[in-house]
Order: C-alpha cells, then sequence, then structure tokens
C-alpha cells in the first residue's frame, strides 16, 4: 500500500489545531493506475478536511482490493469508499453503513447504476452467445472486482453457464480493465468482462473503436446509454465504519451531498456529485447466489454421500484381507 502519500497530504494541510482523534484516515480504492487514481480521489478527501472545521481527514489508497478488504476489517479507517461487494461484506461482517452513493459522471450523463459488458472480438463468429464460451479462454479484471467479474459471473450462471467449470480458461488482469480490452483486441484471450462504460471511454478516447467487439447478452434499459450485458446495480457507496462516531459521519454526509458537479472535487473525480444511499440489497442477494464474501460456502468435514460406497467397499475389502492372512498363517503353523 502506498503510505507515502500520506505524508504528502500532512504537508498540505495545516494540522496544527488538529488534535490526533480527529485525524481519520478513509480507505479509497484507486485505479490500477495509482497516480490517477490518487490525483482523482484526493480533492474530494481534501474537501472533506476544509468542509468540517477541526477534522484532518487523509487518503488511504489500495489499488489492491484484497488489501483494502483486508484492513478494513482490522478497524484500519473511520471511513472507506469502494466497490459495492466489498461494502456489503463490510456491511454483514463489521457494520460498516454506506452514508452516500457515488454518481458519476460519463459522457455527459449522470448515473448511480452500473454493470458488467461481456464482450469478444467483432470477428468471432463462433461466441455469439454466453453458452458459446464454453471451453474458451476469457479475462476479468479480477476475482473482487464487481464490474469487472462478479456482476458477470452471476449472469453467466442465470444463462445456465458455470465459468469455474465449462471455461476452458479464466484469467485475471491485476485490476486493469483496459489490458482487457487489449487483451480481447489483440486476440490474447476470446472474450473478456469490464465495468460498463469502459469500451465507450476507451473509445471516446481515441484508443479502440467500438466497431471492434461484439457485445454477448446485450441488454437495453431505458436511460442508461453504455453496453452492458447484465443488470445494473448501485455505484459505489461512501461508507463510515461501525467505531466512528455518528455525529462526524453526519457532518460527512452532509459535506458530500452538497458538492456540485462543477466543484474542484467533482471535476477532478469525473462525477456529478453524490446521492442518498440507494439500496444495496441486491448486491447482497449477488453474493448469496455466488456463495461469496459473508455467505462464502465452506467445504463439508464428512465425506460427500457418493464416496461412502467406495469408502465402505474398502475397509470392507481391507477387512477380508487380514482375515485371509490370518487364515493362511495359521495354517502354517
Amino acid at each position: 500500500m502506498p503510505k507515502y502519500f500520506l505524508a504528502v497530504i500532512f504537508l498540505c494541510l495545516d494540522v496544527s489545531t488538529v488534535q490526533a482523534d480527529q485525524v481519520h484516515q478513509v480507505g479509497v480504492r484507486i485505479l490500477h493506475d495509482s497516480d490517477v487514481g490518487i490525483n482523482a480521489w484526493s480533492p474530494t478527501i481534501d474537501y472533506l478536511s476544509a468542509s468540517i472545521p477541526g477534522h484532518l481527514f487523509v487518503m488511504v489508497p489500495y489499488t489492491h482490493l484484497t488489501e483494502q478488504l483486508t484492513e478494513a476489517k482490522q478497524g484500519k479507517f473511520d471511513f472507506i469508499l469502494t466497490n459495492p461487494s466489498i461494502y456489503v461484506e463490510l456491511n454483514r461482517l463489521n457494520g460498516a453503513h454506506a452514508l452516500v452513493t457515488l454518481v458519476n459522471k460519463r459522457q455527459d450523463t449522470a448515473q448511480a447504476r452500473f454493470g458488467s459488458v461481456i464482450f469478444t472480438r467483432a470477428d468471432r463468429d463462433d461466441i455469439i452467445r454466453l453458452r458459446d464460451l464454453r471451453g474458451k479462454h476469457l479475462e476479468a479484471v479480477s476475482p473482487l472486482s464487481f464490474g469487472g467479474w462478479r456482476v458477470a459471473w452471476r449472469e453467466m450462471l442465470r444463462a445456465h453457464f458455470d465459468p469455474y467449470t465449462e471455461l476452458g480458461k479464466l484469467s485475471f488482469s491485476a485490476g486493469s480493465h483496459t489490458a482487457v480490452v487489449k487483451d480481447v483486441r489483440e486476440g490474447k484471450v476470446d472474450a473478456g468482462v469490464v465495468r460498463t462504460d469502459m469500451l465507450e471511454r476507451m473509445a471516446s478516447a481515441g484508443d479502440i473503436q467500438l466497431t471492434e467487439f461484439r457485445i454477448l447478452h446485450n441488454i437495453h434499459t431505458p436511460g442508461f446509454p453504455f453496453f452492458h450485458s447484465t443488470p445494473l446495480y448501485p455505484e459505489w457507496p461512501f461508507a463510515v465504519m461501525p467505531e466512528t462516531s455518528h455525529a462526524l459521519a453526519a457532518q460527512v454526509k452532509a459535506a458530500l451531498l452538497r458538492i456540485k458537479m462543477t466543484d474542484p472535487a467533482a471535476r477532478a473525480g469525473q462525477y456529478v456529485g453524490w446521492t442518498e444511499a440507494l439500496d444495496y440489497t441486491p448486491v447482497d442477494e449477488l453474493h448469496q447466489a455466488l456463495g461469496i464474501g459473508p455467505y462464502q460456502r465452506k467445504p463439508s468435514r464428512t465425506l460427500p454421500v457418493p464416496i461412502y460406497p467406495f469408502a465402505f467397499g474398502l475397509a470392507g475389502l481391507v477387512l477380508v484381507l487380514l482375515f485371509l492372512k490370518a487364515r493362511r498363517q495359521k495354517s502354517l503353523k
């Protein structure tokens, strides 16, 4: 974790009047490119320090969701900004509570929901439906990525296709959405999964052409202009951890809700603002369906039923062999 960035934040703020218990760490999930992520979210965290007198908010950035989740469970933060999947796990197991939901700015539209895109190259005539991925190589963002894997995984199961047993190979890009898109375009993998609006963003930047790709299981949702292969879920929450005071949490919520699209924090983060926390129950239900997070399925301590006949048969064979050995030894005396 790049903790050295914290020193930069402290140097930029007057901390002489801030007590130790008034310094609040905010665990922030950032993009695979750490510099881009820090530049995007630092103004929002600095805004909180400027808006709530006597309190200093410090960003602790994470490029790896596993590390962020582990340290959040250890009580390292007062607040956390992360994907919906990590939040739901912390909500269920640690009592984290969403204060607000991010409203993203994407191609001049305001979006508080997102999902997954499952795609292949446009010239892959052998991959038209989700089930055509059987035996193929699929790349996703990371096992903990919400839009970059888990939402798509759930949709594949709905289509009666289990990627963990029916794919030829499943690999992950160590957290980079753009790497997945490039690997699909270059033919390094057969298909990919990224969060919604990623293809459009890369096309807008001139990195790709949308006509290079075919969207699998393409869905049309009114008011949502981006390719998506799945239902939509609430955007990232800004959440408070259970040990943080309710009074401070209320101040943080109010401050975030005051951010306007024209404010430096919103411009840097490429978002419109924040809205009252949306209902994250659909994310919780996704966790239940996949048996992950707080619903992690534990392996049985007993032998599976199909093994019982074999186990008993083997035990019986051993007893017979021991009996015959004993009789043979007795006859030799």
